[in-house]
């Protein structure tokens, strides 16, 4: 299927007050004083969205990823043919053992967990409250997982994941990226679930792993860079 095709771009106006310094230099050489100033947060972007496609944020912190990300989440909220899963949106307050809260088998359960790499049975046994930060950021890339599954082929399933593997060591973060762009092809490509994975992350260790369709760079008060995997590349 078509992918969806955003142009997303923010800017904001804000009032200037300049003091009286300025005021009398600006006097001084008969200069004006603009008291509107824009400020582009994020300039014109153009994004597709589409099954099976990984999509990776990456720049300094304060760039404007997670602006870009929210504005991703409000541009499809109105839509029928997509729907976006936000990883800060999904909790560990269930009392039971992580086995038990996914999944409508076991073998479902196990799977949800592996691909996030809690398939240590101990871990499977524990209730999140039990889990370090790490192992819960993994319970919510598994909650993630069973959401995006279960949204069928009808929509378009984009998950948006703020600061991803950020708590995980460096080795797990790289094991649970390619975990997940495996997945997300896979999954999009059985006739079950269309699945757009779209990161971000101040960390650039993870390009490998991922092997993004789309890799946009932000750096703050700079332009955006959005570089276009060639489509006859295979994965």
């Amino acid at each position: 299927m078509k992918g969806i095709e955003l142009l997303l771009q923010r800017a904001v106006q804000t009032a200037v007050q300049p003091s009286e310094r300025v005021c009398r230099v600006a006097s001084m050489f008969g200069l004006g004083i603009d008291r509107q100033r824009t400020v582009q947060i994020v300039p014109p972007t153009s994004l597709t969205l589409a099954a099976g496609r990984v999509i990776f944020l990456t720049g300094a912190s304060g760039g404007g990823k997670t602006t870009l990300l929210r504005m991703i989440d409000e541009a499809l909220a109105d839509r029928t043919d997509a729907r976006a899963i936000r990883f800060d949106e999904l909790h560990c307050s269930d009392d039971r053992p992580l086995v038990e809260t996914l999944g409508q088998t076991l073998e479902q359960s196990v799977r949800y967990l592996s691909l996030a790499g809690l398939n240590d049975a101990f871990v499977m046994l524990r209730r999140p409250g039990e889990l370090s930060d790490g192992q819960r950021y993994r319970y919510r890339l598994a909650q993630a997982i069973e959401k995006a599954e279960a949204s069928g082929a009808e929509q378009l399933c984009v998950l948006l994941a703020d600061e991803f593997a950020a708590t995980l060591d460096r080795t797990t973060a790289s094991v649970i990226a390619r975990n997940a762009q495996r997945w997300v092809r896979r999954g999009s490509g059985d006739g079950g679930a269309r699945i757009c994975l779209v990161v971000a992350t101040s960390h650039d260790d993870l390009l490998e792993a991922l092997e993004p369709d789309t890799l946009i760079v932000q750096e703050p008060g700079a332009a955006i860079t959005v570089l276009q995997r060639d489509d006859n590349e295979t994965h």
